[in-house]
């Protein structure tokens, strides 16, 4: 008698499955599960040994558990477009997140989806939970091709009132088929475990596909108070958050229970991924989650902000307890799906590749080799074990970043994950291919590519400055103004003064009277970010900083191309003899119409008042 191997029978199984269409075989139904704001190790089977999951871990158990997967993009709303569309957040027409404004548009209603991929091979599809893709009736879920939706539509919501959490007004932000309805007190995420139980239970005589989008352990931290209690004890905010990590485990265990008792269990894949990596921001305690091994956390584009946990388990029928330490992305899931259920892909171009090959059997080679990303500033390209990123931001704030001698910074992942050391130095070969390699994709610009910061010796390098109204607590070393350096465009990156809502008052001294030619003004337009130009700045000057002059106001007109970041400069003529320069800067205030952000409290960037 011949003994073949489990994974071999299990092989063989889907091979069958693939060449016998002629079989009455029901297509298996596919639940994707997109948890949000989940730091990288943060599950029991990705070495979390003070979280408790069970059943993702028996789902793990289950399955393939993938140790490099990626996601397109460090924050929610991209992550979620280059998912359901197989493409690039650059080519989904969605590079940040989306506007939270009544009618705002998000993912264009042209880009083909995997609700659309399987409604069109006779699936029911529907959507449960965060949608965060346009606030529009054309980018609504059940217009990019979701039979059936329930959830909220903006980034994130308050669990028990459910609405909008994040700024006034107060918005409420629950959504049916289109419809706003209230569940007024309902523990959110009860009502999405519900309603995706209730969907399995209506669907499961006929393939269904099912998005089942959990919008936790993303902010506000609101665990059920039976896990606050399993954690009393554990600091926080590390307690709250792994309290909603439980949180979401028990309501997968009721996912996973519901398909045994429907008996399709064996008849379902189930893929598990997080959407970017965990939050560092203000409304998130500065923490919570953990990125192990890795730098890097929500809004970076180092490993911990996109290489994520990530499964996929179709019981009996693809190989169980495999640890798949291959690179893939979320890009690929489309077409993996796709070729897994022997559904059609409509023609047009996506970037994903196929690797349900490397699923099914686990000796199979990825066939990924190369990514990219591009967020802000940052751009990343990996190629085999190299990686190469531009402007790096370290969000989980492990050790320091120098502006211009890490702004390329070079990794081999083979032998050091962390990305602690920059290897740009010992390898200006691999940087100079990578970049090159960077620059072939269609998304890949030169002006991307840093170049050294030259030092610009003007009468106001390293002159004293002080300011007369509050400073951002984000944005406060005043200093950068005077010393003699542009920032690179990226708000976060250090190098810039910023304030929301707010006009800047400040005064140079030059140390002695100095004829002054002209003054240039440093600033950045990014209208995605809600960043918007300077309007006016006013101008007086002294002798002896006590009786300034009046005031000459300079109107700014030089508004750049939309949506577009990028660093610009303006020219005031000044022609005169002074020491001290007083300087009111005053912003738009409110974002202006015609932007998604419209009536929401605007920003503006300076960096450096070069004087001539």
């Amino acid at each position: 008698m011949i003994m073949v191997k489990p994974i071999l029978l299990t092989t063989l199984f889907v091979i069958s499955y693939w060449i016998c269409p002629g079989q009455n075989i029901k297509k298996p139904n596919v639940i994707v599960i997109y948890t949000d704001d989940q730091g990288a190790v943060d599950l029991g089977s990705y070495g979390a040994t003070d979280i408790h999951t069970p059943n993702l871990d028996r789902l793990a158990h289950e399955g393939t558990r993938f140790t490099q997967a990626y996601v397109a993009a460090p924050v929610c709303a991209p992550s979620r477009a280059a998912l359901l569309t197989g493409r690039y957040p650059q080519n989904a027409g969605v590079t940040g997140n989306t506007s939270p404004n009544p009618g705002s548009h998000g993912m264009p209603e042209d880009q083909y989806t995997l609700a659309e991929l399987f409604k069109d091979n006779g699936y029911q599809t529907g959507h449960i939970g965060k949608w965060h893709l346009g606030m529009s009736r054309e980018t609504s879920p059940n217009n990019q091709g979701f039979d059936y939706s329930f959830g909220h539509l903006r980034g994130c919501i308050d669990n028990y009132s459910h609405f909008f959490f994040w700024q006034g007004p107060n918005i409420h932000d629950l959504y049916e088929n289109g419809k706003e309805v209230f569940y007024e007190g309902q523990y959110f995420p009860d009502l999405a475990s519900k309603k995706a139980l209730q969907y399995i239970d209506e669907h499961h005589e006929n393939p269904f596909f099912m998005y089942y989008a959990i919008n936790m352990p993303h902010y506000p931290y609101q665990p059920t108070q039976k896990w606050r209690d399993h954690y009393e004890g554990m600091p926080q905010p590390r307690a709250d958050y792994a309290a909603f990590i439980s949180t979401i485990d028990e309501r997968i265990g009721h996912l996973l229970e519901k398909l045994d008792t429907l008996g399709i269990r064996e008849n379902t894949i189930i893929i598990y991924q997080s959407d970017n990596g965990y939050s560092t921001e203000a409304r998130a305690f500065y923490g919570g989650g953990s990125s192990g091994p890795y730098r890097g956390a929500k809004n970076s584009l180092l490993e911990g902000g996109i290489r994520l946990p990530a499964m996929i388990s179709w019981k009996g029928k693809l190989p169980e307890k495999i640890v798949n330490d291959q690179f893939l992305m979320n890009i690929d899931w489309m077409p993996t799906l796709a070729s897994l259920c022997k559904l059609e892909i409509k023609p047009g171009k996506i970037d994903g590749l196929d690797q349900s090959g490397m699923i099914i059997d686990p000796d199979a080679k990825t066939t990924r080799n190369l990514g990219y990303w591009k967020y802000g500033s940052q751009w990343v390209v990996r190629k085999g074990s190299w990686k190469l990123i531009a402007y790096p931001k370290d969000t989980s704030h492990k050790g320091k970043l120098d502006l211009e001698k890490d702004a390329l910074f070079l990794s081999d992942l083979n032998m050091d994950v962390s990305e602690m050391s920059n290897m740009a130095d010992q390898h200006p070969e691999k940087v100079s291919e990578l970049i090159e390699t960077y620059l072939t994709w269609e998304h890949g610009f030169s002006s991307d590519v840093p170049t050294k910061t030259e030092t610009n010796f003007h009468l106001a390098k390293d002159a004293l400055i002080t300011v007369s109204t509050p400073l951002h607590p984000s944005y406060k070393n005043i200093e950068t103004l005077v010393d003699g350096k542009r920032g690179y465009p990226d708000y976060s990156s250090g190098q810039w003064i910023g304030l929301e809502d707010q006009d800047l008052e400040l005064m140079i001294d030059l140390k002695s009277i100095k004829k002054i030619k002209n003054l240039e003004l440093g600033y950045l337009y990014t209208p995605s970010n809600w960043i918007f130009e300077p309007v006016s700045m006013d101008l007086s000057f002294s002798d002896d900083g006590i009786n300034f002059d009046a005031e000459v106001p300079f109107r700014i007109n030089n508004t750049p191309d939309q949506e577009k970041i990028k660093s610009h400069k303006i020219s005031l003529p000044t022609e005169r003899n002074s020491r001290y320069m007083k300087i009111k800067i005053k912003g738009v205030g409110k974002c202006p119409s015609g932007f998604d952000c419209e009536g929401q409290p605007a920003w503006f960037f300076i960096d450096e008042i070069i004087v001539n």
